[in-house]
């Protein structure tokens, strides 16, 4: 009797309720394996492969635009997620890039084998058969998180979603640096990429899990891909938010591989420099949290602010690496700050767009998505091409010295003021100012301050 009682109670509830709890679950599992194993081949470690193998700054920077060019492809794929659902484009693409991940193993043979520019080259074309694949599966990914995800607990479900997989990213990078070590033979680079096979086929299991939300109707626009990009830009609020996450995802992305290329001419160890980039990890991880709750009690708006001068700062700030002790803790310490920072922003964005897209538009999304992805490809290209321009661009003044590097890490720190502007086109009518969120992050400071400095005062 007992066991008919459960079981009448189970049917009473909403099945999409059920899908819910199981799929935030089963999505959080996907990204901790998927980020796991995408860490094994991420740019950081095909970056350390590529100057190893003697790349130059042109080249690093298109093996970064490798990552998300092919990611602007997703939008051919929306009208067929509209006519067939999410999950039947999802896990096709995702297996075939899977697979493809099998070819990383061969690079570590080849190398031994080959001169670097047939190496380079096979490096680069599997980047963009694995990314591309991916693409146009991953286009599913967001709509489905967002009918994955109740409106009022966004903050906080993305907030934990983050925290676990970049804790499963700082672990993943942390074994492999130390891995690594000092000397970085190629042996150990064929384990890593074998590594990434192994759970990235994983994360294709779990999604076979994976429970979509049935639609009584289907929304299949008849629109073609321009009319699609007109239909968005026509809406004020998208439009402000595509300009903005447009420049803030340039300036974000523009110094990043160049950042490892800096640090290997400082002859820092490729063990050291996954190290450090780990910190990344570890900032999020212990901010994430905080984002999360602090966006859904005050809103976005003040999140934004404080990011953009975090970004600032930390990008300006890289100007003082240089060989010794303090740089390295430095290094440690900037890495640390970007990830606190950058997830931050990653938090605002997130609730920004997944607030402003209606359930019936889900295909908004990647349409933003697409714009955000193109100039993230760009961004190091463009920089690439700047530091080959300018390298022989030095100044000397006394104790100063700074070369094309340390000009790439002023003008992107001074840069990231544009985005601060446009932040203010992106206000909610209910949101806290920014002083506001402070006063209140500040508060158990003054608190615990507060009697010293009456006690000063008398």
């Amino acid at each position: 009797m007992l066991i008919v009682m459960r079981k009448n109670n189970l049917n009473n509830i909403e099945p999409h309720k059920i899908n819910r709890r199981r799929n935030m679950t089963i999505v959080t599992l996907c990204a901790v394996f998927g980020v796991a194993g995408g860490t094994c081949i991420s740019n950081n470690v095909l970056s350390l492969v590529a100057i190893k193998l003697g790349a130059g700054d042109i080249y690093l920077g298109l093996l970064a635009a490798a990552f998300t060019a092919p990611l602007v492809l997703g939008i051919f794929s929306m009208k067929a997620i509209e006519k067939h659902g999410k999950l039947k484009i999802l896990i096709p693409w995702t297996a075939a890039s899977t697979i493809l991940v099998m070819l990383y193993m061969l690079i570590p043979k080849i190398a031994q084998q080959y001169r670097p520019v047939y190496v380079l080259s096979s490096l680069f074309v599997i980047q963009i058969l694995i990314n591309t694949c991916a693409a146009i599966g991953n286009t599913a990914w967001f709509p489905l998180l967002q009918d994955t995800t109740p409106t009022r607990l966004t903050g906080r479900f993305f907030a934990r979603l983050r925290t676990s997989w970049q804790t499963a990213s700082i672990i993943t990078v942390i074994v492999i640096s130390f891995f690594l070590g000092k000397n970085s033979e190629w042996w150990k680079f064929e384990i890593i990429f074998a590594a990434a096979f192994i759970l990235l086929t994983i994360k294709f299991l779990l999604l076979l899990r994976i429970q979509e939300k049935p639609l009584a109707v289907r929304h299949i626009s008849d629109k073609t891909i321009i009319g699609r990009f007109k239909e968005v830009f026509q809406i004020k609020q998208l439009r402000y938010c595509i300009i903005y996450l447009a420049c803030y995802s340039f300036l974000a992305a523009a110094p990043e591989p160049f950042k490892i290329k800096m640090l290997k001419q400082l002859h820092y160890s490729s063990g050291f420099i996954l190290a450090a980039i780990s910190m990344f990890g570890v900032g999020a991880i212990l901010s994430l949290r905080f984002w999360g709750k602090l966006a859904d009690k005050f809103g976005n708006r003040a999140i934004f602010s404080i990011s953009h001068i975090g970004m600032i700062v930390t990008t300006i700030l890289w100007l003082i690496i240089d060989n010794n002790i303090f740089s390295e803790i430095m290094t440690f310490i900037l890495y640390f700050s970007f990830g606190i920072f950058h997830s931050g922003n990653g938090i605002a964005q997130t609730r920004y767009v997944l607030h402003s897209v209606p359930d019936s538009k889900q295909n908004y999304i990647n349409i933003i998505n697409f714009t955000t992805f193109f100039f993230i490809s760009i961004a190091p290209i463009i920089t690439g091409v700047f530091l080959t321009m300018t390298q022989n661009v030095s100044f000397s003044s006394g104790a100063l010295n700074l070369n094309n590097y340390h000009l790439m890490f002023i003008i992107i720190g001074t840069l990231f003021i544009v985005p601060h502007i446009l932040r203010r086109n992106l206000r909610a009518a209910k949101e806290s100012s920014t002083s506001n969120v402070v006063a209140f992050v500040m508060r158990p400071l003054r608190n615990i301050f507060g009697p010293f400095k009456r006690i000063n005062r008398k």
